[in-house]
C-alpha cells in the first residue's frame, strides 16, 4: 500500500491504481501533463489520471513527446512502443504502452516512490 502526502493530495491503494487499464496490446495510462515545468517528473495522481510536469512547451507536439519519452523511459521500452491514444490537444490524455503489464508499470512507480518528485537522469528534455 503506498501512502504519500504531498500538496494537499492523499494517494492510497485505489487512487494509485485507477490509472492504469490493460490493454489487448499492452497497458493504457491516464495522464494529466503539466507543460512548462523544470524538469520532466511524476507528481502524484490527479482525479484518476498519472500527473506528469514535462518540461516542454505544450506547442507542435513537444509536451506530448517529452511525455511519451518519459514514460517509454519509465517502462524501459522504447519510444515506438508509446503511443498518446486520446488528448492530442489536450492535458488530459490515455497513453498506450505496448508489450508490458499494469503489474510491472506499477511496480516501476513504486520503485521510483511514485510521485516523490522523483525524475528520470534525462528528464531535462535532452
Amino acid at each position: 500500500m503506498i501512502r504519500h502526502k504531498r500538496d494537499g493530495m492523499e494517494l492510497g491503494p485505489k487512487d494509485s491504481s485507477s490509472f492504469l487499464r490493460s490493454h489487448p496490446e499492452g497497458v493504457t495510462v491516464t495522464v494529466r501533463v503539466q507543460p512548462n515545468a523544470r524538469r520532466t517528473e511524476l507528481a502524484g495522481v490527479q482525479q484518476g489520471a498519472l500527473k506528469i510536469k514535462v518540461c516542454a512547451p505544450p506547442l507542435e507536439g513537444a509536451a506530448n513527446r517529452e511525455c511519451v519519452r518519459f514514460l517509454a523511459d519509465l517502462a524501459g521500452t522504447s519510444k515506438s512502443r508509446v503511443r498518446v491514444l486520446q488528448g492530442n490537444k489536450s492535458r488530459n490524455k490515455v497513453i498506450l504502452i505496448r508489450g508490458t503489464t499494469a503489474e510491472r508499470l506499477m511496480a516501476v512507480f513504486q520503485t521510483l516512490g511514485f510521485g516523490e518528485g522523483r525524475h528520470s537522469p534525462t528528464s531535462n528534455g535532452s
